[in-house]
């Protein structure tokens, strides 16, 4: 499934501004989830049963990512295609982030509020850890790569075409570059 290239796989492996494409997206998410737990510290916000309810729902998305990627694993993740692998990680956190903001309006259901910023931390957290890792594919599996100790090929969804253009890049200058020189453009 991984192509040969200077790059790397993609869905796997991560260039410069990929990775710090990554970084900055974990610090535009956490920015506004921080600037709220500021204030509510400082004045009448939310109480001390949001956070800690933020904090169970935390837990719990990141134990059922670890869970599902371990289950998953080799028997569905190593053979499908990353799409499938992108769609069967990406549905849960889109739903949950996304929900009161797409689909509440409409159906006059909505998630709680300590669900939603307990799934925007894990995501944004999720891209903080993918740059650190190194890892090109969907960030909300960064936490179950680092303690299982495997990757599947996946898509990061916001960056996949940017991505995709970086591989198309650095291929297209290592193709230029004599042999002893071509794995320079990748990310150390």
């Amino acid at each position: 499934m991984h192509q040969p290239s200077a790059y790397g796989a993609l869905g796997i492996d991560v260039g410069v501004v990929g990775r710090w494409s990554r970084l900055a997206l974990g610090i535009l998410l956490l920015a506004p989830i921080a600037a709220q737990v500021a204030g509510d510290l400082d004045g009448d916000g939310e109480p001390l049963g949001f956070y800690l309810r933020v904090t169970a729902y935390l837990v719990a998305i990141a134990a059922a990512y670890v869970v599902a990627y371990r289950v998953l694993g080799r028997p569905v993740l190593e053979r499908a295609h990353p799409w499938v692998n992108t769609a069967i990680f990406v549905g849960p956190a889109l739903s949950s982030a996304w929900w009161n903001v797409l689909v509440a309006p409409w159906s006059s259901i909505e998630l709680p509020a300590d669900l939603v910023m307990a799934s925007g931390l894990y995501i944004g957290l999720s891209f903080l850890l993918q740059w650190r890792i190194r890892y090109g594919g969907c960030e909300v599996v960064s936490l179950p790569i680092v303690l299982t100790g495997e990757r599947y090929q996946t898509y990061c969804i916001p960056i996949v075409a940017a991505d995709a253009v970086e591989q198309r890049i650095v291929d297209h200058r290592a193709a230029r570059v004599p042999a002893g020189r071509a794995g320079v453009a990748k990310t150390e």
